[in-house]
Order: structure tokens, then C-alpha cells, then sequence
């Protein structure tokens, strides 16, 4: 059962109205799609909160709007620590959408008692699934990741079914590698003197 999420109208427009909108725990928000006209709404910032919580990405709109809606694109704020404005996708039930989901990486790759480190590459990925099938998250375990070893697509563990990834099956998610090695200060400033150009130190000796 979706969660409830109450929307109201929105006439005015613009960054100094949005500010005022979140400073009284409201945010702008747009509802799109079905060829239906596209409506600029304002949602609770709590209600909205609470069902990010809950890994909900299907809410049933009431009030000025009505129906089920995805939240579909989200902006937030510099730090990634509130959401500015939402734009919400008219979807119905059998429907397919197309989404970004986040790869969460599970385990312990034994690469890493090799002296190895683990680098996380693609944080998330875009999937086409039916809307009542959309994971809060896809997961690659990495109990086999050995030493100079990588984890592609094809590693994701819990893909819904039904549901198709829209990235290059090869496209690396996570590797395990031994670490860069670090240069010393004096290295550095090695690497940043400016080479000599050769043949310049005779040139120069010609003309003086």
C-alpha cells in the first residue's frame, strides 16, 4: 500500500517563494506525465521525509492532485542533507518506469588481506521494472573480490524480476587493486620542476 501524501496547489513561483515554502516545512514540487497537464504542487517536507525512511518511491497522492505518482527526481541542497523540490511522475499500476537505484556492496573481499582496497566505482544504476517492483536498493557481494579483481553489472545479486538494467553489462561496479603509492615531498616537487628542453642549454650558449 503506497503512502499517503497530501498536496496542495501552487500558484507562485520562483527561488524567494520556495524559500518561504520550506521555511514553513513545505516544499515545491511538480507533477507530470500520462499527457496530463503538469501541475505545480507543494508537499510536506515530513511526509516526504518519512517516506524516503522507508525506501517508499510509489506515494498516492490526495488533495489538489489524486492518483498514484513516483518521486522521480529529487534536488537537494549543496550537502545532500534536504530536499529543495520534487518532481512526481504519474504512474499506474502494471506500468513500467524507468528509475536510478543505489548499489549497496555486501561483505568482505578477500583481496584485501592481499593489502588490496576496495574502490567503489558506480554508486548507482538505471533500471527499467514494473512500478510495484521498485527496490529501495540493489546489492553486489563482494566475498569473491580478489586482489586485482572487478565486479561488473552482471554481479548484481537481487534484481527484481521482470526488471532490466539499462547500463553496458561490462560497466565496472566495484574492483579491488593495491593502493597508489604515495611520493614523498621531495618526489613531488621533483615531478612538478620543469624539464629542461633538449638542446635549449646549446642554443642559449650560441647566443651568448
Amino acid at each position: 500500500m503506497p503512502e499517503i501524501m497530501l498536496v496542495e496547489k501552487r500558484d507562485i513561483r520562483g527561488k524567494h517563494h520556495a524559500r518561504r515554502l520550506r521555511s514553513t516545512g513545505k516544499l515545491p514540487a511538480v507533477l507530470y506525465g500520462h499527457g496530463e497537464p503538469t501541475l505545480s504542487l507543494t508537499i510536506s517536507a515530513d511526509e516526504l521525509h518519512a517516506a524516503l525512511r522507508h525506501g517508499v518511491k510509489i506515494v498516492e497522492l490526495q488533495g489538489e492532485a489524486s492518483g498514484q505518482a513516483l518521486l522521480h527526481v529529487m534536488q537537494w541542497d549543496t550537502y545532500s542533507s534536504h530536499v529543495l523540490h520534487v518532481d512526481l511522475l504519474r504512474v499506474k499500476a502494471g506500468e513500467r518506469v524507468k528509475i536510478e537505484v543505489p548499489i549497496e556492496l555486501r561483505g568482505e573481499a578477500p583481496g584485501t588481506k592481499a593489502g588490496g582496497v576496495v574502490e567503489h566505482i558506480l554508486h548507482q544504476v538505471e533500471i527499467e521494472t514494473d512500478v510495484s517492483r521498485i527496490p529501495d536498493k540493489l546489492h553486489v557481494n563482494i566475498n569473491t573480490l580478489g586482489l586485482d579483481a572487478a565486479m561488473t553489472i552482471d554481479s548484481i545479486e537481487d534484481l527484481p524480476e521482470g526488471a532490466k538494467v539499462l547500463e553496458d553489462s561490462d560497466l565496472v561496479i566495484v574492483q579491488c587493486v593495491l593502493p597508489a603509492e604515495e611520493l614523498e615531498p621531495e618526489e613531488i616537487a621533483a615531478e612538478m620542476a620543469e624539464p629542461e628542453v633538449i638542446g635549449q642549454k646549446h642554443d642559449m650558449e650560441e647566443e651568448s
